[in-house]
């Protein structure tokens, strides 16, 4: 419950001038504008009523993780306040935890929250996206790529088993004998365990034949069933899922070799030439296609850039580490991209 002066200050801040002349000029599209002098907390609060105001989607540019992360609890705690928009649509889109060349893999957290983020955007359900720079740098695929990562189920559905474990193999569940954590599921005759990121609780979907019977959320801990639902979103925990294709199209960029012919014969090719996941491969995977960027898939977005210098310097610094561990590497040749282009509607 929001105190009734509470409701009067947020209702005050609407009114300031400066506020007013702002969420105008992002209303009309008429090019930048630079607001200054705001600390973090005022960043997150200008930002939820100028989404208020305006009425668009809101990309906002940061220089890190950590700046973002310190960012969203005070983003969606403002949203909340002044019900602005769902603080569930406020959603964060962070950079890898390492970089290309280093033979490691992004932590698996990392992973799961870009897979979310990247998914709510796709579907037109996130309302402000904080992105740090060096994310926004990254080569992405298209839309339609990203919400077809997760599967809805509801009672009634005809699921073919078979499909729907290869798909949630290929996003990132993990197989168990019993389901306790997100990301992992467990099939038992008719009946398939599954549990989702982000949802509170993991679902058991009972099947008769092919069809959906029943759908009820269970304790993980008790294992035992409660209250039945209508629909599952399984979300996904990756959003690079492993595939013949993907695997395909990495091979080819390393080894100089293009695999060609039926489906069989690519995966034929694929199993006996050794081609399969290893540290590090998911910086591989924009070679399969993902020749889009965040701006792409937020083209109506309005895009706030928080220190516009210091993103600058944060992308010189990124570039600067990538060259070194490629030098490191030894692998092939490193083409520079070109310069990030953010057209920013408001610098604080």
């Amino acid at each position: 419950m929001v105190l009734p002066f509470v409701r009067e200050i947020f209702a005050d801040a609407e009114t300031l001038p400066a506020l007013v002349r702002v969420a105008s000029h992002l209303k009309e599209g008429t090019g930048r504008i630079r607001v200054s002098g705001l600390n973090p907390t005022a960043k997150a609060l200008i930002a939820s009523l100028l989404r208020r105001a305006v009425d668009k989607p809101f990309l906002l540019l940061v220089q890190a993780n950590r700046v973002g992360e310190d960012l969203l609890p005070m983003l969606r705690a403002f949203c909340e306040l002044r019900g602005t928009v769902d603080p569930e649509s406020v959603v964060f889109l962070p950079t890898r935890d390492v970089l290309p060349f280093q033979n490691l893999s992004p932590h698996p957290e990392i992973q799961e929250q870009r897979a979310a983020a990247l998914w709510k955007i796709a579907m037109g359900t996130a309302s402000i996206v904080i992105v740090p720079v060096a994310a926004a740098s990254l080569r992405l695929h298209s839309a339609e790529y990203y919400s077809g990562l997760a599967r809805s189920i509801r009672k009634g559905d005809t699921v073919d088993n078979e499909t729907l474990l290869l798909h949630l193999n290929a996003v990132g569940y993990t197989s168990v004998d019993v389901v306790e954590m997100p990301g992992e599921y467990a099939l038992r005759g008719g009946i398939l365990d599954v549990y989702s990121p982000e949802a509170e609780r993991p679902v058991r979907l009972e099947l008769f034949g092919d069809e959906v019977e029943s759908l009820r959320r269970f304790d993980p801990g008790t294992q035992r069933s409660s209250d039945p639902v209508d629909e599952a979103l399984l979300l996904p925990l990756t959003e690079t899922p492993v595939n013949e294709h993907l695997l395909g199209a990495i091979h080819a960029r390393l080894s100089g070799k293009r695999i060609t012919g039926s489906e069989e014969v690519i995966e034929q090719a694929i199993r006996s030439g050794g081609a399969t996941v290893f540290p590090g491969w998911e910086f591989y995977a924009p070679v399969a296609g993902a020749q889009l960027s965040i701006f792409d898939l937020m083209p109506h977005a309005v895009v706030l850039a928080d220190e516009p210098e210091q993103l600058k310097d944060e992308l010189d610094r990124v570039w600067g580490r990538i060259e070194e561990a490629h030098e490191r590497s030894e692998i092939g040749n490193l083409v520079k991209p070109a310069d990030l282009y953010f057209p920013p509607d408001e610098l604080w």
